[in-house]
């Protein structure tokens, strides 16, 4: 049954962002960043920005997330979420612990020691606006 549910859930179409609720251009730029230097499309993949729907999940400890949520699973795991429309949905992380678009690329950029300068941290951003 949750595999149907799974199914379902990825099959539904996000909305498309608001008129001028991103730069373009810098949303271009990060981009590149997204599939380089930032690393995201190695998890955030395909049409839907996810490996969960390849039943892909990842250890607390790959995230750098709080563990708790994960332990309270049959799989002590998190799914990648799907990046469509997120700009719709924050607080982030499965504990709500980014507040923003910005405090999720600032963990990541941390956390797994991309490096990003702050003109790529803020191109990335936009991109993730855009999706």
């Amino acid at each position: 049954m949750l595999a149907a549910l799974r199914e379902y859930q990825l099959s539904l179409g996000a909305p498309q962002p608001p008129a001028g609720s991103f730069d373009r251009a810098a949303a271009e730029r990060g981009r590149n960043v997204f599939n380089g230097k930032g690393r995201c499309s190695s998890c955030h993949t395909g049409s839907n920005f996810t490996d969960a729907d390849r039943g892909i999940l990842h250890r607390p400890e790959e995230t750098g997330v709080d563990p708790v949520l994960a332990s309270r699973s049959t799989t002590g795991r998190y799914r990648t979420t799907p990046l469509r429309g997120a700009w719709q949905h924050p607080p982030y992380f499965h504990d709500g612990s980014a507040a923003t678009l910005d405090d999720v690329v600032a963990h990541y950029d941390q956390y797994l020691g991309l490096r990003l300068t702050e003109a790529e941290r803020r191109q990335l951003v936009e991109y993730l606006k855009s999706l």
